[in-house]
């Protein structure tokens, strides 16, 4: 028999964040992960050469730098640390111009401002309302449990909270063409959402705010993103937790309305104490509990869940030297430039792009966005040499041949895809590019259980799926009606690669234990201004 205080289902990093708090707490805790390699979505493999890293699924650490977590748990101490480049991201057109974001607000609203003098000062005022003002009150909506609108309302008040709520009311495009006028502007906003595999349906305006906050925050995990769960795993083991690998959950026991244990595939059982808490998505939850355990309307929610309508085809290149933008010649910075956006030109164009995606087509004017991440940390690739990356938007299932089309086509989407970033970036030629790598939304979802069609965010940011509805309003506060049961994963509220699932599920299970937490807890959102 293996008895411990806690159980985390699942080491990605939402689990193995959640479990790192718990053991630092004094709690002991183990994490049980199927797959030999701990972190979900946070990994990191040489692909195409010998040398040459790269990150298959998370890249861009968007406002980690100020998550609770690192400071908590000083995951510096245990290996991992990020980078923050200058030139954070941009945008390059076909007419050779090109729009740039930097650290330094006022540069951002330069480069704005040779396409609208206007949406640079809406930008300045953005910037200075949501990423400085704002932003305490944004991170505490991404780390505290998610709140009724009502609740909320009564909550953030003024008339800059009564500006932020509005947003949730319109689609994430409504929120962006309100806000700017030019149409080249709003198309990288809107680029730049959409890269989250943010839907452009109503309730997604909400993401808006959050997006401006974050938009010169863009991090870079240094040596890879395997580093964070790695890290993470140290931290737990440090703190004499268990971090099991290659094992799966097969069986989550209830007795008298209490997870009391699991079952793993070779039937040793684990039994926990105080807690167990499913880092892997909800609906994977409920198929390891049993439909008896949970209410009817939460049955029929995780059975009908929705894993969203686009996911991302990923060309990785290991090349001789970086790309170089033609748009250089307008802005030399955009070849110093973390996360990079091209193939779209206009909204109309980014329109026909996902009615071709959600038609199951591979796109005719592919579009989306990428790094070349040895520019900024040379532990990508051997000395002299770079990798780069282009994640596309794309659809699980083709209309031609369903999701198994994809391994057939591999060399052909190759082909595509690097005649497309060539139109932009004309030294990928033959002589530059080593080896090419795609990495495709069936590879997505057969790796990882949790990426159900290529799911990167444990299900789709709809309406009925964000805030209080995420993943169902009796399951939101991160608990469950089985007592002792908790949910960590990505198909809570938070996402991401901030750790809030993790971060919130570790501060009510310390709540509901009686565990004095020895970190200094993110309040629940207010605003008074």
């Amino acid at each position: 028999m293996n008895t411990v205080d806690g159980i985390v289902i699942g080491g990605g990093h939402n689990g193995l964040i959640c479990a790192a708090y718990m053991a630092r707490a004094g709690l002991h805790v183990a994490v049980i992960e199927r797959n030999p390699e701990i972190g979900g979505g946070s990994t990191t493999e040489e692909v195409t050469l010998p040398g040459f890293r790269h990150n298959l699924h998370s890249n861009f650490y968007v406002g980690c730098a100020d998550a609770p977590l690192f400071r908590d748990l000083e995951l510096d101490h245990h290996g991992f640390s990020l980078i923050l480049p200058p030139v954070q991201r941009g945008i390059t057109f076909r007419d050779h111009t090109c729009l740039v974001v930097h650290r330094d607000p006022e540069k951002t609203a330069a480069s704005i401002a040779r396409f609208s003098e206007s949406d640079a000062e809406t930008y300045r005022k953005l910037h200075g309302r949501y990423a400085v003002r704002m932003r305490p009150l944004l991170l505490s909506l991404v780390y505290s449990p998610p709140l009724p609108s009502d609740e909320l309302k009564a909550r953030i008040r003024g008339h800059e909270g009564e500006e932020l709520l509005a947003y949730a009311s319109l689609t994430m495009n409504e929120a962006i063409e309100k806000t700017f006028e030019n149409d080249k502007v709003r198309s990288f906003i809107k680029m730049v959402i959409h890269s989250a595999t943010v839907e452009n349906v109503p309730g997604t305006g909400v993401f808006f705010p959050m997006a401006i906050s974050g938009l010169a925050m863009a991090a870079l995990p240094v040596g890879g993103s395997v580093q964070l769960p790695r890290a993470l795993a140290r931290s737990i083991e440090a703190d004499g937790g268990k971090v099991l690998r290659g094992r799966t959950v097969t069986k989550i026991e209830v007795s008298s309305g209490e997870a009391r244990a699991v079952v793993l595939e070779d039937g040793e059982r684990w039994e926990a104490r105080k807690f167990i808490a499913g880092g892997i998505d909800a609906p994977q939850t409920l198929r390891l509990l049993g439909e008896k355990a949970l209410p009817e309307t939460v049955v029929r929610k995780l059975q009908g869940w929705n894993w969203g309508a686009h996911t991302l085809c990923t060309l990785h290149l290991a090349l001789n030297e970086p790309p170089r933008y033609l748009s250089s010649s307008f802005d030399p910075d955009i070849d110093r430039t973390y996360d990079v956006h091209f193939g779209a030109e206009s909204g109309e164009e980014m329109t026909e792009n996902f009615n071709e995606v959600h038609r199951g087509k591979f796109p005719s004017r592919p579009m989306g966005n990428g790094a070349c991440n040895s520019l900024f940390d040379p532990t990508y690739a051997p000395h002299g040499k770079h990798t780069a990356f282009w994640w596309v938007w794309a659809h699980h299932d083709l209309k031609a041949g369903g999701a198994a089309a994809w391994d057939t086509m591999r060399e052909e989407a190759a082909r595509r895809l690097l005649e497309a970033w060539r139109g932009y970036a004309p030294n990928l030629t033959d002589d530059n590019v080593l080896k090419t790598y795609v990495y495709t939304p069936l590879d997505i979802s057969r790796r990882n259980l949790n990426m159900v069609q290529g799911s990167q965010r444990g299900g789709g940011y709809t309406a009925d799926q964000i805030g209080v509805n995420r993943p169902h309003p009796l399951l939101s506060g991160f608990r469950t009606p089985v007592r002792g049961l908790f949910l960590c994963s990505s198909s809570c509220h938070g996402g991401g690669l901030n750790g809030g699932p993790g971060y919130i599920a570790a501060n009510v299970i310390a709540e509901d234990l009686g565990v004095r937490p020895f970190w200094e807890k993110i309040p629940s959102p207010e605003w008074k201004g």
